[in-house]
């Protein structure tokens, strides 16, 4: 059974903390054996012929009692060795009490709140000079107990504080771990959402591409089909080699991994919104572009967040959009932010309830559209308005400087 931790800096005065399960054996154990060692020399002494004092083997069994204490807690233990400390100086004789009074102030020391540190070494200190003046004609006596004393304080102290660095040490690791755990979760979203992207996208098009003409007897038609679906392969191939580049670097330690999954390998932004609108035309949507700004003026982590979102949102066009309607894809730039407003019919069956699902739907897209945007700080507001599903985003550019 596994003691429950105590705090030293405790309000409680006679609280201290446990002694180790194998310390506590070990001093429970040396207070036996030293306590049956004098009962034998008490009974040698005996058997010769002396008188068998019984005040001194009550002192050696306080004594040894107080030493047995500790084991269990440090205070219990310094106010029973008060008796021992009253035995002793009735006898005069110290032998049987010097190691109980070094480990106990040991303990004590090491273990209990400091209001009860200072009580006890004042008590003890205090003791010291009765003892003297039990035995004057040994001045060795004063100047041994204090000095057993004060060094018992220091290896106290000096156990006391390793034993704090120690569980600092123990936090810290914990909050490593902690921190390694977020990380690693981080970087687990990041990947989750880099292959999202790179695979919902491509095959979605390569999807609709095949369905949309699958009857088509028209043989340029179905060239072109084939054109873009080995288009939309190789582009997620490209991808897809790329993200197991960055994740071979990470795993050699040479490259940290940009855990907001801010894209792989995007170039120009203006160059992705441009190539996401010709496949969109080539699904036969109508897609009206409006960009504003000087967009690769923004820095590289924004424009990656913001080609994965466009891309997100173009293939929720293709899944869900009435194919031939109009769509509107609007990119602004400034100093301060990249806004960017996706707009497309909905089809006539969800416009009543709003639901924006599909036998295509994963449920993953607009949740990483979310996560990516608040790793940026920025806000994401989506849902039907007016027949139409409006994406709207915000990414914040101060203080963000180019990667």
């Amino acid at each position: 059974m596994r003691r429950s931790p105590r705090t030293i800096s405790s309000a409680s005065f006679l609280d201290a903390e446990p002694v180790a399960r194998w310390l506590s054996v070990v001093i429970v154990l040396a207070a036996v054996v030293w306590f049956a060692a004098d009962l034998r020399s008490l009974y040698s002494d005996f058997q010769e012929g002396e008188p068998l004092e019984g005040l001194e083997a009550l002192n050696a069994f306080l004594s040894y009692g107080a030493l047995a204490l500790t084991a269990w807690r440090s205070t219990w233990a310094s106010i029973f060795s008060i008796t021992c400390l009253i035995t002793s100086l009735a006898l005069g004789d110290y032998g049987s009490l010097v190691t109980g009074f070094a480990v106990v102030t040991i303990a004590v020391v090491a273990t209990a709140s400091a209001p009860f540190v200072k009580t006890h070494m004042i008590v003890y200190g205090i003791w010291c000079v009765p003892a003297y003046l039990r035995r004057p004609d040994e001045p060795n006596i004063f100047i041994g107990l204090t000095g057993l004393l004060l060094v018992s304080f220091v290896i106290g102290a000096a156990v006391r504080y390793f034993t704090q660095q120690r569980r600092h040490n123990e936090q810290q690791v914990r909050d490593l771990e902690i921190l390694n755990e977020r990380l690693r979760e981080d970087e687990r979203q990041a990947l989750a959402r880099d292959l999202h992207d790179v695979v919902a996208h491509e095959l979605t098009l390569i999807t609709m591409q095949t369905m949309s003409r699958r009857r088509s007897g028209n043989v340029g038609e179905l060239h072109q089909v084939l054109e873009t679906v080995e288009d939309a392969a190789r582009s997620a191939l490209h991808e897809l080699r790329v993200m197991l580049r960055l994740l071979r670097n990470e795993n050699e330690g040479e490259h940290p991994r940009d855990v907001t999954g801010a894209g792989l390998s995007i170039g120009s932004l203006e160059h992705v919104v441009t190539s996401l609108a010709a496949s969109l035309r080539d699904l036969r949507f109508e897609p009206d572009l409006v960009l504003t700004g000087d967009l690769e003026a923004m820095p590289t982590t924004v424009r990656g967040t913001a080609a994965r979102i466009l891309q997100e949102s173009v293939t929720n066009i293709i899944k869900y959009a009435p194919r031939g309607s109009g769509c509107r894809i609007e990119v602004a730039a400034d100093e301060h932010e990249l806004r960017l407003r996706v707009l497309n019919p909905m089809p006539r069956s969800h416009q009543r309830t709003g639901n924006h699902s599909s036998e295509l739907s994963s449920g993953l897209g607009l949740r990483g559209i979310t996560e990516r945007v608040s790793l940026l700080g920025g806000r994401a507001e989506s849902g039907p308005q007016d027949g139409q599903w409006v994406l709207d985003v915000c990414l914040p550019v101060d203080g963000r400087d180019a990667l």
